[in-house]
Order: structure tokens, then sequence, then C-alpha cells
């Protein structure tokens, strides 16, 4: 994460900044909740002019990626969960607030979105820069953190192509996991697009011409990202079906085992439940060798049971097989 230049920003408070980098002529104020505290943040924001509602909706860890506005204060909460990420172990959170000529970031964590946007800022190396503008590079910083969590669900992916993750129990729940962070993305990534939809049309009613073009960037971005996130789900859901179609061929093949198994055995079955039954008239039942006999018999049957599958088998192999077709003559 880069440090700031002192001459681009005034502490006011701890975690609490004015940011000043060059071509930024509006008011930018940074908090970062985990050096002010939470109290402390609501309080300072409370006398910088914002209303509880705004606040409240801000810094709320129970409150998910949203847009809101109210009384001409417009919010975008961006956040995304640890549990989605890969590169780190805490909560994404930017708050983006505007309100009139007014802009505020509200960051859980030094996460480094805004000190990469103020460096991408003054790399434009323009002399004014909106508010819109300024967004846009927030947007686009914050869409930079999605790129390690998408790469991590393709490779996983291609582990599981290819048969590399194990058991196919393992592979499943692997698909599950990577399936689970592919719609936390999506469901993220739904505000940042309305949010850089209504500003589009905002610019474009007042012929913001200049905000236009990073705006529309950041939308192409955030829609292709939106597209491949939708790819891998949709090759998520391929993989998952050839997993059951496996699945499903081992099932297959175990009954098919279990049917020839079940069909030998049923007639010797039949045979000694006939010849076990406790009444007068059992053939070879005082006979010294009716024990051998009757195992004799039972081999002969279950050999010319084999011997009768396997010529059922053969013939209806035969029979699948496509005709042959006879070879053509050459034309003289």
């Amino acid at each position: 994460m880069p440090s700031l230049p002192a001459e681009w920003y005034e502490d006011l408070g701890p975690g609490v900044r004015r940011l000043q980098p060059p071509g930024v002529g509006f008011d930018w104020f940074d908090v970062v909740l985990e050096q002010s505290g939470e109290a402390v943040s609501h309080r300072t924001l409370v006398d910088l002019g914002l209303s509880t509602e705004i606040i409240h909706a801000a810094i709320d860890p129970d409150h998910e990626s949203m847009r809101l506005r109210h009384l001409g204060t417009s919010l975008l909460r961006l956040d995304l969960p640890a549990r989605i990420l890969v590169d780190t172990n805490q909560d994404y959170l930017l708050s983006i607030i505007r309100d009139g000529e007014r802009l505020f970031t509200v960051r859980r964590h030094r996460i480094g979105i805004v000190e990469d946007a103020c460096v991408g800022i003054v790399d434009r190396d323009s002399d004014s820069v909106s508010i819109l503008s300024v967004m846009a590079e927030l947007g686009d910083e914050f869409l930079d953190r999605l790129a390690p969590s998408l790469r991590h669900t393709a490779n996983d992916l291609d582990a599981v192509e290819a048969g590399d993750s194990g058991s196919r129990a393992a592979r499943v729940d692997r698909m599950a996991e990577v399936r689970r962070i592919l719609l936390g993305l999506d469901r993220h990534l739904d505000p940042l697009q309305g949010a850089i939809q209504r500003s589009l049309l905002d610019a474009t009613a007042r012929n913001l011409n200049a905000d236009l073009e990073p705006l529309r960037g950041l939308q192409d971005r955030a829609n292709w990202l939106e597209h491949r996130v939708h790819g891998q789900l949709d090759r998520v859901r391929v993989l998952s079906d050839r997993e059951h179609v496996l699945a499903m061929d081992d099932l297959s093949t175990s009954m098919y085992r279990l049917s020839w198994i079940a069909t030998i055995f049923l007639p010797l079955t039949f045979v000694t439940g006939l010849l076990g039954i406790n009444v007068g008239g059992i053939p070879f039942a005082k006979e010294q060798l009716g024990f051998w006999f009757v195992c004799g018999a039972l081999l002969l049957i279950a050999g010319g049971t084999m011997a009768a599958l396997f010529l059922v088998v053969r013939s209806g192999s035969r029979r699948k097989q496509p005709p042959t077709l006879p070879a053509s003559e050459p034309r003289p």
C-alpha cells in the first residue's frame, strides 16, 4: 500500500484526514474506522454535517454492498467479505459518500484503495478533477481487488477439470466452494454497476463530457468482470454435470456387476433351498456321495448360466454394431 506525500493530506484527528492530491479542488475527507473507532468516527461524520442514516449505512458491519440516497446525499457502499477473498483475511469495506461538493471515503481498514486512487489521479496530470472522476477512480481500484479471487477460482476449476483435486468428493467440495465465491462476487458487483449507470445518466444530462470517459471505462470493466464471473459459473455447472455423469456411470457399472452375480446365484439359491426343505423324498438324501452329486450339479448349473449370459451379451453387442458397408470399387 503506497504512503501519500505529506502535502497531499491534512490530519484532522485519529484516523481522519482531508485529502488534497494535485488536481482535487473540493473537500475530500477520508476516515479509517480501525484507527479512530466507530464511535469517534460517527461523531466526526456528524460534526461534518452527514445524516445519521447515511453514517449508519456506511459503517454498519452487518450491511452489504448497497446504494442509498437520503436528503440529497448519495452513498455507495462497496463491501467484500473476507470469505470470498483469497489475498487477505480482512473484510474490504469502502463507503463513498457524496454530499454536494464534498466527498467522503469511509474504510474499515487501510486496504490501499484510496491511496492507489490518489496516485492514479495525480498520474492523469490534470489541473482539475471532478468528484465523479474521483469516484470512478475509486471504483476502478476496488475492482482490482476482485482479480486475485477470480484467478484463484479459475485455477481451482482447471485443477478440477484436469482431475488433480483428489477424489470425486474432494472435487465436488472444491466446486461448491468456487461457486460460493463466484456468487458472492456477483452479488457485490451489482451495487457498483447500478451506481455507474446512475452516474452516467447524471453526467450525460448535465453535459459533463470530461466525466463520461472514465465512467464508461469503469462500466466496461465492471461488465467484463461480471461476464467473467458468469462464465466461470457456467463452467462450474458443466463440471458439476460431468461429475454427475461419472457418478451415474460408476453406479451403472456397479449395478451391472450386481446383476451378473444375482443372475448366477439365483438358480443356485433356488436349488439349495429346494433341497433343504424338511420333507420326505429328497433326492440323494440316503446316498453316501449325495453331497458331492449336489455340488457337481450346482457347478454345472453355474457354468451353464455363465455361458448362457456370455452368449447373450455377445450376441447383443454384435446386433448393436453398425453394418459394414462394402468398399466401393475403383472407377476405371
